[in-house]
């Protein structure tokens, strides 16, 4: 599952986060609300272990963060004494990102993963430099956008590059997240090229942590 993050604003109610994630970067607080939503999906993660249920979670991670040594130690020292394996845990970054030294961006994500956290490129096939990230960037996985796969059964142009996305992902040893599933016929042509894990309304509407594990148990209870 990906960790989203709302504002619940006293007067606007349930703010999207594009309605200020951009402020709080503006604001150099970006750190802090990362750190935040890092902290609450371990905690998650902890509840759902405790309940028999194994769940992985992503949380996003913004480019200018992957230069920062000390987001990058916060984060270390948040994992190691969380007690959950590290392994179920995923940072997301896009693949349109920026980063102001890409050296140094490499070598934390580098940290990241030798900790054996996982990652993944989000919003695969926006950017400019995809092939490129493909080979520097230490990524377990890539996310293929919604924009790409919303009408990829339907699209012949669409189902030609989710598919052969796919592919290459598979070739290189990376799993792939395709976003955006909104009817069955879409998932059906995902499961039918192999892709590994799907998301979107069609999958669910976002949970709270608690309605998360309800449905996770009774899938479970179903499935045995």
């Amino acid at each position: 599952v990906e960790a989203l993050v709302r504002w619940n604003h006293p007067v606007r109610g349930m703010l999207p986060p594009n309605s200020f994630i951009p402020t709080i970067e503006e604001a150099g607080r970006i750190d802090d609300l990362t750190i935040a939503v890092l902290a609450q999906s371990l905690e998650d993660m902890r509840s759902w272990r405790n309940q028999g249920l194994a769940i992985g979670v992503a949380v996003n991670i913004s480019a200018s963060l992957l230069t920062s040594e000390s987001f990058a130690a916060r984060a270390l020292a948040l994992v190691m004494s969380s007690g959950v394996p590290a392994h179920r845990l995923t940072f997301e970054v896009t693949e349109s990102a920026q980063f102001e030294d890409s050296d140094k961006a490499i070598a934390i994500l580098e940290r990241f993963r030798t900790s054996g956290i996982r990652i993944s490129m989000d919003d695969y096939g926006t950017g400019q430099s995809t092939l490129n990230y493909l080979k520097v960037l230490p990524v377990s996985e890539l996310k293929i956008d919604r924009m790409f796969v919303q009408h990829a059964h339907v699209d012949h142009g669409d189902a030609m590059l989710v598919r052969s996305t796919v592919l290459l992902a598979h070739e290189l040893g990376l799993k792939v997240v395709a976003e955006g599933i909104e009817e069955a016929a879409c998932l059906a042509f995902l499961k039918g090229i192999g892709c590994d894990y799907a998301q979107g309304y069609f999958v669910s509407r976002p949970l709270s942590a608690k309605d998360l594990a309800k449905r996770v148990g009774a899938t479970v209870a179903q499935a045995a």
